[in-house]
């Protein structure tokens, strides 16, 4: 009994973790970066996408999802938000956009935050979604009542 206690308490830790550290829609607007330059000062420079505001200002990352309403964009393991509607241009890193970025699924929950990857179960009772990350292959469930939007194919359901 305590081994399956141990495992529960183990897992409830990695999802509040891992749920802590995924991407922050709130109203889909771009908040900027922690002030890190760089996690590793002695390595070569890395090269970003540089996505353009309609401000003026450059957000500086790696795309790893776009959808009709926002770019998911990491940087040194942040994540960030990046409205569709605020862009004016992106320059990617290898001098066109990658495939596969509008085909991901990504489910925005309640508190904002957007957990990206593959819808791998949608179950109707009791309502609930899974999605898998295949960058570090993580499994989220998450209820229904705790979306707040779903996009499968990159597409708003």
């Amino acid at each position: 009994m305590s081994q399956v206690r141990g495992a529960l308490f183990s897992w409830v830790a990695l999802t509040v973790f891992l749920l802590a550290s995924v991407a922050s829609a709130q109203d889909y607007r771009f908040q900027d970066w922690s002030d890190v330059s760089s996690v590793c000062p002695s390595c070569a420079s890395t090269s970003f996408d540089v996505i353009e505001l309609t401000s003026g200002q450059e957000v500086r990352g790696n795309v790893v999802a776009i959808n009709g309403d926002f770019y998911t964009v990491e940087r040194f393991g942040e994540i960030r938000t990046v409205p569709t509607t605020e862009v004016s241009a992106v320059s990617w890193k290898g001098g066109s956009e990658p495939a596969g970025l509008e085909g991901l699924d990504q489910i925005v929950l309640n508190n904002g935050h957007v957990l990206t990857g593959e819808l791998v179960v949608e179950n109707e009772a009791p309502a609930y979604m899974q999605l898998r990350n295949k960058l570090n292959d993580n499994t989220f469930t998450v209820f229904s009542s705790q979306a707040a939007a779903v996009y499968k194919d990159g597409q708003k359901q």
